[in-house]
This record gives structure tokens, C-alpha cells and sequence, in this order.
């Protein structure tokens, strides 16, 4: 009878050690996801910053070069 209680106090512990180890891990984690990922990605940026966006109406570009540009942008990836 002696056994069976000791196996489960055994299992009860590992088990409770891998939960311990799990969330600390990600805690870890969390940690440093915070520390790479940047302050504020919406800033204004400093120094000569260049606009390479304008919003509003574009122009109207031919069937085939629509084509052309989605082609390189799953070429690319970008």
C-alpha cells in the first residue's frame, strides 16, 4: 500500500515542477519579447526622414501592369 502513495507523491511533484518550469519559461520570454520589440512604432521619426507614402487617389495603372506588380510582390514577398 506504501508504494502507490509514493507514486503519486512522485508524479504530484514532477508535475508540479513542469508547470513551475512552463510558466516561468514563459515569463522569460515575455521578458524579453518586451525588451527586443521597439518603444513606440507609430513615432514620428527624427533627423531626414524621407515620406515614401501619400495618401489619396493614385493613378490608374493598365490591367497589365497591375499584373506585372502583383507579380513581383509575390516574388518578393514585400
Amino acid at each position: 500500500m506504501g508504494d502507490g502513495k509514493g507514486k503519486w507523491w512522485e508524479r504530484l511533484q514532477f508535475t508540479l515542477l513542469f508547470l513551475g518550469l512552463t510558466v516561468g519559461v514563459h515569463h522569460v520570454f515575455g521578458w524579453m519579447a518586451g525588451l527586443l520589440s521597439p518603444l513606440d512604432p507609430y513615432k514620428i521619426p527624427e533627423g531626414n526622414a524621407a515620406k515614401v507614402f501619400q495618401a489619396g487617389e493614385g493613378e490608374r495603372l493598365p490591367p497589365s501592369e497591375i499584373g506585372d506588380r502583383l507579380k513581383l510582390f509575390w516574388w518578393l514577398g514585400e
